[in-house]
């Protein structure tokens, strides 16, 4: 399932018409233009350019060969390849003009790029947010120091990475694979976030039989990137053994005869460890939880200020939903970062004035510079914390860990109700869905004498106390054992074992007859039908399904009529929704069976809080006819729709709604059209409605 979003080019455009957006683009040119980061200067470029000067062996041996620092580029081979093509041009402009300051500006170009496209890929996962994310991300002071004034490049990996993740969340799993791989052959740092994402996938109900592909391709991809560089000496020793990857194991305890234990490796496999405990894991939770680990190590080791940037657009995201608190704290942290490492470390030299800005304020005092570093250490602790504690508040999964979401359908015999449960079994997967049809709790099978007593609608007839015991099971995580009605024959098959899943969908003629079942519902669905086109499905189906005819079909649906109305109609009562299906012409109907064409759906929503996003998105993306019967003070709400529509814009009506829904659908979930799709619509609507209930009441 393919999340909405706008196009690159709507975006740009109206990128380029915000002031803000203008205002800190201007900035970043001007500082590109007139600022020289001394690691830039010192390390990176001349590293680019040794290769192009050299370019007969791998970029890691050239610079060897040339005399170069060790320390010049620890990283891999995606993140030259994405500095060369504008450090290769600024050289050939230093070349003919023989000043030497165009590679240096070419790649600095490189990197606003990759800020650029950061900033695009954030507009796109959180439309909701663009202007803030313009903000707390492009506007960031974090963003301006580390990658403008100090000259760090980690903002490429993180973009890549980022890009992966948008893909993951789109179900895009190809692309997805690739960028992950891609990120963590610019740096190697970025395998931090790898485990995060192989569990999500492995977790998530709807894509999860996707997982060994997505696997194998990130495997292959990233052997590809690295295999041939493995085996260079030169690629060893400055990117395999970069000095900087030992800071992970500075912060230990001793535990004397040489043994020691690490505490940044020990805190990140404890908080891998409670990301695996919580089973259940929506985008918004892995983001989060991504946040934390990258937190671990940039606050837990003496780190770069580079290794910083891998938080900035998680603190954007951060800021962006969560409000003043978050925009307090991480306003602090950054004011402590900045002045810290403009005392502390190098930064840049102006490139025209020559002027060097380096160590502006020379501090010796030890204890100062340590006070200073632990204030801004508690500060990135405590944003760290709030973070994973809103993702773990608002994680939708997380909740189901605890309950599955309860889906009930009732109604009278032959409105549909096993068509319309297939249906939504189809969307939401069978590794996320589990079924519990009423009709396997008759007590007897059709040959009973029994049956010309009662009827099938007398709840007499069935195991109800059976029905609530086994839903209630399911619901505490335990597996049932519930027999299985066979309508073709009228006999009861084997039992079955039916394990507890992210949504128990609970169908039949009964369902909201219980008191105590429809206490466990979440969603109350009623499927109701004119019982002229009722009579008529109800007869094609008998007929091609349980080897009956029309006479028989009359005759038992006339039988049954007074228990209907005592036991099955006053459901309808207790629904959340109902939905009824309408003929418009039952002549024609009767005559080309074109049932979507000749019907009209009537629903009548309890609780419309939503139905004015839903009659413009049913009119608008749809092309349906939405006719306002009537809304009334307690928010019920009667829609009247007619027209056809396919199940593409079914999906489209779907991620408009309700997007961040689609991790408890299937991976390619197949939607139904017409009548039944849009039944599908608000049914996810009733199913965001129920979930947005359990977190106000956490």
């Amino acid at each position: 399932m393919h999340q909405v979003s706008r196009s690159l080019g709507l975006i740009c455009s109206d990128l380029f018409r915000e002031p803000l957006f203008l205002l800190g683009l201007g900035i970043k040119i001007l500082l590109i233009i007139f600022l020289l980061p001394i690691i830039q200067d010192n390390w990176f470029v001349p590293f680019i350019i040794n290769w192009i000067e050299s370019p007969l062996s791998s970029p890691w041996t050239s610079h060897m060969d040339a005399g170069g620092d060790l320390l010049a580029f620890p990283y891999g081979i995606t993140m030259f390849i994405f500095h060369l093509p504008t450090t290769a041009l600024g050289w050939i402009a230093d070349q003919i003009t023989e000043v030497e300051y165009f590679a240096n500006f070419g790649f600095r170009i490189s990197l606003l790029l990759a800020d650029f496209l950061l900033l695009i890929a954030l507009m796109q996962a959180y439309e909701g947010f663009l202007k803030k994310i313009i903000i707390f991300y492009w506007l960031s002071p974090l963003i301006v120091f580390i990658t403008y004034w100090h000259g760090q490049t980690d903002i490429i990996p993180v973009a890549l990475f980022l890009y992966s993740l948008i893909l993951l969340k789109r179900t895009n799993l190809l692309f997805a694979a690739i960028f992950l791989a891609l990120a963590i052959s610019a740096k190697h740092s970025m395998v931090i976030g790898a485990p995060f994402v192989i569990y999500y996938l492995w977790s998530h109900s709807g894509i999860h039989k996707e997982f060994h592909r997505f696997l194998l391709i990130f495997i292959s991809s990233l052997l590809l990137l690295e295999v041939p560089f493995l085996v260079l000496e030169s690629f060893q020793a400055m990117v395999i053994g970069n000095p900087e990857m030992e800071k992970l194991y500075w912060l230990d305890i001793e535990m004397g005869s040489d043994l020691s234990i690490y505490l940044t490796p020990l805190v990140y496999l404890l908080l891998m460890y409670f990301f695996w405990r919580i089973r259940r894991v929506n985008f918004d939770l892995l983001v989060a939880s991504l946040g934390v680990a990258f937190s671990v190590v940039v606050l837990m080791t003496p780190s770069s200020p580079g290794w910083y940037l891998w938080l900035v657009p998680i603190l954007a995201i951060h800021q962006s939903r969560h409000g003043s608190g978050a925009i307090i704290l991480v306003g602090i942290f950054s004011l402590l970062f900045i002045s810290y490492h403009l005392i502390y470390t190098s930064g840049s030299s102006f490139a025209v004035f020559d002027i060097n800005l380096l160590n502006i304020l020379n501090f010796e005092a030890l204890k100062i510079q340590s006070i200073h570093y632990t204030i801004l250490i508690s500060f990135g602790i405590l944003i760290a914390i709030q973070i994973l504690r809103e993702g773990v508040r608002e994680n939708d999964y997380y909740r189901l860990g605890s309950r599955p979401l309860v889906l009930g359908i009732a109604g009278d015999s032959g409105v549909g109700k096993s068509t319309f449960s297939k249906g939504l079994a189809t969307i939401f997967g069978e590794r996320s869905l589990v079924e519990v049809s009423g009709d396997d709790y008759h007590n007897w099978d059709r040959s009973s004498p029994m049956w010309k007593t009662l009827t099938h609608l007398d709840p007499k007839a069935n195991r109800l106390f059976d029905l609530v015991r086994d839903v209630r099971s399911l619901l505490d995580g335990n597996e049932v054992r519930a027999r299985q009605y066979d309508h073709k024959t009228g006999l009861f098959k084997q039992k079955k074992i039916i394990s507890s899943k992210n949504v128990v969908l609970v169908e039949g003629l009964h369902t909201f007859y219980p008191q105590q079942l429809l206490e466990e519902l979440d969603v109350r669905i009623f499927l109701d039908m004119d019982e002229n086109l009722r009579v008529f499905l109800r007869v094609n189906r008998d007929i091609k399904e349980r080897d009956s005819n029309e006479d028989r079909v009359i005759k038992e649906l006339d039988r049954r009529e007074d228990d209907s109305n005592k036991y099955i109609k006053p459901q309808a009562k207790r629904a959340d929704v109902i939905f009824k299906m309408l003929p418009i012409n039952i002549e024609l109907l009767e005559k080309n069976n074109l049932i979507d064409s000749n019907t009209k759906l009537r629903v009548t929503i309890k609780n419309g809080v939503y139905y004015q996003e839903l009659v413009r998105v049913l009119i608008g993306v749809c092309a349906l006819q939405v006719n306002i019967e009537s809304i009334d003070d307690r928010g019920e709400v009667i829609l009247e729709i007619s027209g056809d529509v396919d199940s593409e814009d079914v999906e489209l009506a779907i991620n408009m709604l309700a997007s961040h829904i689609e991790e408890l659908l299937n991976f390619g979930a197949e939607f139904s059209s017409g009548a039944q799709g849009i039944m599908q619509i608000i049914t996810i609507l009733e199913v965001d409605e129920a979930l947005k209930r359990r977190k106000s009441s956490l």
